[in-house]
């Protein structure tokens, strides 16, 4: 079934194909420094400013690309802003702990006037949520930071840091903690202003919140941890639907196959999209997609609902607007004045490698080209070799369908659901109904973010890893779809030869072995050793002599 699905999809949404949305606002802005704020306010200071690199979007863009969700609703944002940290008399949102849980600093603007961390998100009131919530937008995992001596290089699209599991279980222990302390509880309540007689309500609510957030914790618990920078998206995304949204425990499957958090640069370019090459790109692809993202980020469905389609409380006034700006974010170029100038004769010389050793699979595209339509190339598990467990997970979800056997699988056409279906078939349908719940946004939002791309045959069952154009890979690491190699000097050697563990989260960047600088301590530990972990396959160039290794490095830090 899972074939053609974006494709009847469309139809369902009734948009028609060729559509091309708006460009956004131009101008490709130079490198500035940024982020700096006053003494006192714990973002970083003028002595180690934050270097933007040009990619595309102009300063306005960018801001927003950083501040923007959908609809995530964590908790509401006053209480966060109230929050202390569990068995500590400092707010949650201290700079130092929020740095501690992966999240980049900026300074207040006027789209943040708090000054959240990057990807921190606000959802303002609505008639039907009568209070602001925060919640998590794409911008939380998917802009990176590295760092060189008293250098910080701020990447949007990039590999984030966040560590998504100790955020949550943060949230959790500091909702419990004040709900439990009577002088935390105390201090909360006055802090929101709360009269006397509603204080016990309050508390209630405290822990109404905790326990549910404590509910999706264990769902999605695991014995291969995540650390920073790393998400099972699927298995996560499967049991919010499968499991919470169908009201169905015994969907629960383990997330336990953690994957990077993939660069945006290009991707609503290609043809296929996520690591196995699942999803297509044509048609409203990517507001599929996004749909299902927002609802695995603390996003919430009702299924079955009243009227057409499946209500939600997705903001879909922002999911086209973001499909749209991601269109026209670039990879960031190799930036000389900090990292060191390439050296042109080895660049030169690692062309021919790369062509010889890596073309076949990453094709080499101009970055910059605002039309470019790369194709991904799907390279089957059993030659590529890396960690199975991901593409494994994938096809082997299914769950019980509840209260949707006997619907439609693409809610208006397609086969009626039995008692069992996979579970990216649950999730497409449930993606498609919240879509149709919501029709004349749907139709605007898809058009918006609609772009021309190469249309793929998707395979049913994808036992596949996607390869994509390698432009700005020197700023993407770590490397392999499960995060296993910390840099590409060592993904160009043998497996038995990378490293067993080594040091994640810091950020702390190595520009000749290109990649994770690996201190002996500090960060958290990657264990290779572990299932779902491993570092094995992808070895590809691993012949090299040590001359032609060092010229296809320089080549690929100019991608």
């Amino acid at each position: 079934m899972h074939k053609g699905l974006m494709a009847l999809a469309l139809a369902a949404l009734g948009l028609a194909a060729g559509c091309q949305g708006d460009r956004p606002e131009g101008g490709a802005g130079r490198q500035a420094r940024g982020d700096r704020a006053a003494a006192g306010t714990g973002v970083p200071s003028a002595g180690d400013a934050v270097t933007d690199l040009e990619q595309g979007w102009a300063p306005a863009v960018r801001a927003r690309g950083r501040e923007a969700g959908f609809g995530s609703r964590m908790l509401p944002y006053p209480w966060l802003r109230h929050l202390e940290q569990a068995g500590r008399r400092e707010p949650f949102l201290a700079p130092a702990h929020l740095q501690s849980l992966g999240f980049l600093l900026q300074a207040p603007s006027a789209g943040n006037p708090d000054g959240l961390p990057v990807g921190m998100t606000l959802s303002r009131p609505t008639r039907r949520q009568g209070e602001a919530w925060a919640g998590l937008g794409c911008a939380a995992c998917h802009t990176g930071e590295l760092r060189h001596g008293d250098h910080r290089i701020r990447v949007d699209g990039g590999q984030g840091w966040l560590d998504f599991t100790a955020f949550e279980r943060a949230v959790i222990d500091s909702l419990s903690a004040t709900a439990q302390d009577p002088a935390v509880f105390a201090r909360f309540a006055d802090a929101l202003e709360t009269p006397a007689n509603r204080r016990e309500s309050l508390r209630a609510a405290l822990i109404e919140r905790a326990s549910v957030l404590e509910a999706r914790h264990r769902i999605n618990a695991s014995d291969v941890a995540y650390g920073p920078g790393r998400l099972d998206a699927f298995g996560q995304i499967f049991n919010t639907v499968a499991v919470d949204v169908l009201g169905i425990p015994g969907n629960r499957r383990s997330p336990d196959a953690p994957v990077s958090y993939p660069v945006l640069w290009s991707a609503p370019h290609l043809d296929l999209v996520q690591w196995n090459g699942s999803a297509p790109n044509a048609g409203p692809g990517p507001l599929i997609q996004n749909v299902t993202t927002a609802l695995a980020v603390y996003g919430h469905a009702q299924v079955p609902s009243r009227g057409p389609g499946y209500a939600s409380d997705i903001d879909f006034r922002q999911l086209g607007r973001l499909q749209d700006d991601l269109y026209h974010l670039t990879a960031p170029a190799w930036p000389a004045s900090i990292l060191g100038a390439l050296d042109p004769a080895r660049v030169a010389r690692g062309k021919p490698v790369y062509a010889a050793h890596c073309a076949s699979c990453h094709e080499p595209i101009d970055a910059r080209d605002p039309r470019r339509r790369p194709r991904a190339v799907l390279t089957p598990l059993a030659d590529v070799g890396t960690d199975p467990r991901m593409v494994r997970n994938f096809l082997d979800a299914d769950a019980r369908t509840g209260p949707l056997q006997g619907r439609k699988a693409l809610v208006v056409a397609g086969a009626p659901f039995g008692e069992r279906a996979r579970s990216i078939d649950l999730v497409a349908h449930v993606a498609i109904g919240v879509a149709l719940r919501h029709p004349l946004s749907s139709v605007r939002d898809a058009v918006k973010g609609h772009h021309r791309v190469a249309k793929a045959a998707l395979d049913t069952h994808p036992d596949y890893y996607k390869a994509r154009p390698l432009d700005g890979v020197w700023a993407s690491a770590p490397y392999l779809h499960n995060g296993s190699v910390p840099t590409l000097e060592a993904l160009l050697r043998p497996a038995a030869e990378r490293p067993a563990t080594f040091q994640v989260g810091r950020g702390e960047f190595d520009p000749v072995a290109v990649g994770l600088a690996t201190p002996a301590d500090g960060g958290w530990t990657f264990d290779t050793r572990v299932p779902g972990n491993l570092n094995s396959g992808h070895e590809y160039g691993t012949g090299l002599d040590e001359a032609q290794r060092r010229d296809l490095l320089e080549y690929l830090k100019s991608l």
